[in-house]
Parts: C-alpha cells; structure tokens; sequence
C-alpha cells in the first residue's frame, strides 16, 4: 500500500461514492468474502492465486454468521471492471448458466 495509511486510502477510494461506507462487524465480512468465493465458484470462477495463504487472516464464517445472498434477483450479475477480460467472464457464464440465465451490465470498456 505504499507510505499512506490505511484511513487515507479508505478515505479517497470512497470519494467516488455519494454515501459513506457502511460499518459491518467480521462476521459479515467473512460471509461476504467466503460465500463470494463460493458462489463464485459455481460458476466457474477461482479466487486469486494467493487466497488461501491470505484468507487466513480474516478467518471464517462461525455458525452465528449472518446468511448473505449473492446475484440478482435469483440469476448471477455481472459488472466489469477495469482489468477484467469481460468476453471470458461472459464466455465462463454462458457455459455454467447458460443463455438468460445471467445477467451483466459493462460499466466499462467493450465486449
């Protein structure tokens, strides 16, 4: 992260947004990241190589952690970013899901 801290960071990555961040405890956040992660993979899709090794640090959901649910009105959606190789991830969707089973909005770049 370089020499700037972490409340800087957090501080100019929200200023793209109108509202706050919202505060959640680590339970949450672990369900958020775990069940990501597990959802993502039913649809064909690994974390990144070094997960596991930092996955650690978080630690996982305990029986008490909140239920989050993931997609979009019960289909996957997918919105892409800067990096993403947009026609693979629809590629990867199309074969898991298939047609009209997803759904995907591209906030940036083409197809």
């Amino acid at each position: 992260m370089g020499g700037g801290s972490l409340d800087a960071y957090v501080r100019d990555y929200y200023r793209a947004f109108d509202r706050p961040p919202l505060r959640i405890g680590l339970e949450q956040a672990q369900s958020i990241v775990h069940g990501g992660v597990a959802y993502a993979r039913t649809l064909g899709f690994e974390p990144a190589p070094d997960f596991a090794q930092v996955s650690v640090h978080l630690g996982g959901p305990g029986p008490a952690a909140p239920q989050v649910g993931f997609g979009r009105q019960g289909k996957p959606f997918y919105i892409n970013g800067p990096r993403d190789d947009a026609r693979k991830i629809v590629r990867t969707l199309e074969h898991t899901c298939g047609a009209g089973n997803y759904d995907y909005l591209l906030g940036t770049g083409p197809l």
